[in-house]
């Protein structure tokens, strides 16, 4: 295929469906599928329509298995105990159901860490018997040393398992996951690496670390797949110890077989994968993408901050960024008496000036998080300094 003509920024909007009137700052969330994707998903399902026995049974599983092994090599995982599921929070269910453990067994994560996969370690120590632990990591974070010292610290005779993001949802803080993996190892601790956000914001994410016990990133971020889209790698050791999130007709089978069959699904997501990955490639090379996300995503960050007044939360060279930064709020959007949380601040920057961005609350002090994609530009930043002087100044 041909490269795409649109540069980057407002002119390569047109690949995808989002209203005009939006400055879109939330990629970071659910992705934003382009437009080529959705026709294509729609012209696959009415291809499998025509016979559902052929297109989902016949047709569709072997060609996921292909399609993972592309996916795999995009990450730079081993294809041979690489599968498809449907988001991370599933690939974490997957491993921590799975991994031997035993009552006292004790498990980290990091506070930085998505909620959904703390939810999920309080079901494993219910259900199992094992501890839990969240590691606090104050801000602002002052480089990778302190990162990895704070987590090795943590670390007990009793630890078995560390749960690490590889960029943190909330804080969006770039982790020293090949440093972590490798103190962890020489303690006996696997790392089980919650990548969420790392296909196509890091280059052969699942590589960083090939130590780890597994890994799991989302496609329909940042690689802007269909929704319902991610990979779970696992390392090759362990891969007969390790089921699929849904136990169907493969048990035992092998991880690959487990994974590549669970269940009636719509298969179109997983069948598109490497699609996505080719369209976004167009963009002048995956290199070019990453490039342009991560220095936008670093200079804003300044920026922001400078013009806010605000103290970074991690090194302004970007140094621990990937293609998100999160900014603490002026002292004046902090919560207040009188406020109904952060929603409502959200809402207020969504209805008065049309900035869909997540703002949230994380260890009682209130943050906002920048995502930067290639249709994004420095306009749709100074817009939301411009919204957020404004909304200060209305509360101070």
């Amino acid at each position: 295929m041909r490269d795409l003509a649109s540069p980057f920024g407002r002119g390569a909007r047109v690949h995808w469906g989002l209203d005009e009137r939006l400055t879109f700052l939330n990629h970071g969330s659910f992705g934003a599928v382009p437009l080529e994707l959705l026709e294509r998903s729609a012209e696959l399902r009415r291809e499998i329509e025509r016979n559902p026995i052929d297109g989902v049974w016949r047709g569709a599983m072997p060609q996921i298995r292909r399609v993972a092994e592309q996916c795999a090599a995009f990450v730079g995982a081993p294809p041979q105990s690489t599968g498809f599921v449907t988001n991370a929070t599933a690939g974490i269910n997957a491993v921590l159901g799975s991994i031997p453990l035993s009552p006292g067994d004790e498990l980290l994560h990091l506070d930085h860490g998505y909620n959904a996969i703390w939810q999920t370690l309080k079901v494993i120590a219910r259900r199992r018997g094992v501890v839990i632990r969240q590691v606090a990591l104050p801000l602002p974070v002052s480089g990778a040393e302190q990162v990895v010292a704070i987590t090795m610290a943590a670390v007990t005779p009793a630890t078995k398992v560390l749960v690490l993001d590889q960029i943190t949802s909330p804080s969006a803080l770039r982790l020293p996951v090949a440093d972590i993996v490798a103190a962890a190892a020489a303690r006996g601790v696997e790392v089980v690496i919650d990548g969420a956000h790392s296909p196509g914001m890091l280059d052969q994410p699942a590589a960083e670390a090939p130590q780890a016990a597994a890994w799991t990133g989302n496609l329909h971020k940042w690689t802007c797949a269909l929704r319902g889209c991610a990979l779970l790698t696992v390392r090759p050791d362990l891969a007969a110890q390790i089921h699929a999130p849904i136990i169907s007709h493969h048990l035992d089978e092998g991880l690959t077989a487990e994974l590549d069959w669970q269940g009636t699904i719509d298969p179109t997501p997983w069948l598109l994968a490497a699609e996505a990955i080719a369209f976004m490639d167009r963009f002048g090379g995956w290199d070019a993408v990453r490039r342009h996300n991560h220095e936008l995503a670093t200079h804003m960050h300044a920026m922001l901050c400078e013009r806010l007044g605000l103290t970074p939360l991690s090194p302004l060279d970007g140094s621990m960024l990937g293609s998100m930064a999160t900014l603490r709020l002026p002292d004046s959007l902090q919560p207040q008496a009188d406020d109904r949380g952060p929603e409502q601040l959200q809402a207020a920057l969504l209805e008065r000036f049309a900035i869909e961005i997540p703002v949230m609350e994380f260890a009682g002090v209130r943050y906002t998080r920048i995502s930067c994609h290639v249709y994004n530009e420095a306009a749709d930043y100074e817009h939301l300094a411009t919204a957020l002087e404004q909304l200060s100044q209305a509360r101070a």
